[in-house]
């Protein structure tokens, strides 16, 4: 399969569902997307202490994201150098003073430094430790607490990928008083039959939840406040699709106050909290009251390509681990220097939409399901369509457009960005 073809999938208006289905294509974007632009990897809160590490994948590529004792952070390859055995296995946090290996007991610091080797005098005369030690990340960087790799050194600047989505992290993290979330109570995880790509473009996408959602908006919004879906994402919704760049999308909620919507009962701390939040931004105009309204991320959903999203109080992360097969794990934040009953509030929000007995997250998993049984099935029908809204963007900055919520400027930008990674740009 050269670039030749892959061009050919990707048109202004559609995509040929050989991009989903292909093993082929799956390979190459591991390689040419996952490999060649930053990639997130975690949050420093779950790396809090010195000697502390957490196991996760850069693509499908096993890596651990370490804590050295001079509070340094690194990102390896989690592979010994001696056989290739992992390290600590996927998905698993935990503090140690050396990663030992399971087989033949090799030793790394928190640095990747090979410390030691099991009756070191048998290795042959040529061998050397300093050469031995874990396989580095070219490079990482973070933001706001949320830590990134490139296994690619010639990439732009962490600030410079990030572009337009960089405020949307300031205005997640400053809902606390001191600036700083956690990532400490736990992760909803689930996984699907399907490819990744379709969790990536359904956190964009806000023609579905009227219909997919519409148990959830009915039995729960409405008697909370008063309203249904429409309001939200009908025709007169002010709520926008936006393509950022460089991949980033986001649908803009931030026309309206959302708090009520997916929170509990307010607590009654939290005029004291936003006081907290106000005073801190006293010579900031308006900022605080922006950052109140969106709540922590309720305001907004925003895909940091290729496998981040932030979205009302989590941090969703998509792995992707086969063509077919697709884990996503979402982290429900909270909030420092805030009161317990806060942080229980947005935890309970968490469960109400997105944990494994929501109203959300499930219906999402069943239409992933059947549109990958349709793709997968259906040869004859060539084209999935994203013209939605194509002929009223408008644009947004120096590499942004938008358009109405429902539409499908969100996905456009998502394939823009696709199509550059794998023909080499």
């Amino acid at each position: 399969m050269n670039d030749e073809t892959i061009g050919r999938w990707v048109e202004p208006h559609r995509v040929h569902r050989r991009a989903f289905v292909e093993p082929a294509v799956f390979e190459q974007e591991m390689t040419r997307v996952f490999a060649r632009t930053w990639v997130y990897v975690g949050h420093q809160s779950e790396v809090a202490t010195p000697g502390s590490y957490k196991a996760t994948t850069l693509g499908t590529q096993p890596v651990l994201l370490t804590r050295d004792t001079a509070g340094l952070l690194h990102v390896f390859i989690n592979a010994c150098r001696h056989r290739g055995v992992l390290l600590a296995d996927d998905h698993t946090r935990g503090t140690c003073r050396q990663l030992i290996c399971p087989y033949h007991g090799w030793s790394f610091d928190m640095t990747g430094r090979l410390t030691a080797v099991p009756m070191r005098d048998r290795q042959g005369k040529a061998f050397d430790e300093a050469a031995m030690g874990l396989v580095a990340a070219a490079r990482v960087d973070s933001y706001r607490g949320f830590v990134f790799a490139s296994l690619t050194p010639d990439v732009p600047t962490l600030t410079e990928h990030l572009g337009a989505a960089a405020e949307f992290f300031d205005l997640f993290a400053d809902l606390s008083p001191s600036g700083h979330i956690r990532v400490e109570t736990g992760v909803t995880r689930y996984q699907f039959r399907g490819n990744w790509k379709q969790q990536v473009e359904n956190s964009m996408d806000g023609y579905h939840p009227g219909l997919v959602h519409h148990s959830f908006f009915e039995d729960v919004l409405k008697p909370r406040i008063g309203r249904g879906m429409g309001f939200i994402v009908g025709p007169q919704s002010p709520a926008k699709s936006v393509a950022l760049g460089n991949g980033h999308a986001l649908i803009d909620f931030r026309a309206f106050d959302r708090k009520a919507i997916l929170g509990a009962d307010k607590p009654k701390s939290e005029q004291d909290w936003h006081d907290a939040v106000r005073a801190r931004f006293a010579d900031r105009p308006g900022y605080a009251e922006a950052v109140i309204a969106c709540n922590g991320g309720d305001g907004f959903n925003l895909l940091v390509y290729p496998n981040l999203v932030l979205i009302n109080n989590q941090i969703r992360v998509i792995h992707p681990v086969s063509f077919d097969r697709t884990e996503v794990f979402a982290y429900p934040v909270t909030l420092e220097d805030v009161a317990p009953e806060i942080n229980a509030a947005r935890i309970r929000a968490h469960e109400d939409f997105y944990g494994p007995a929501s109203f959300g997250a499930p219906d999402d998993i069943e239409m992933f399901q059947r549109q990958w049984d349709g793709m997968l099935r259906t040869p004859s029908m060539e084209w999935l369509y994203y013209d939605r809204g194509l002929d009223h963007e408008q644009p947004l900055g120096a590499d942004g457009r938008e358009s109405h919520v429902s539409d499908e400027t969100a996905h456009r930008g998502i394939w823009r960005r696709w199509l550059q990674l794998m023909e080499g740009a």
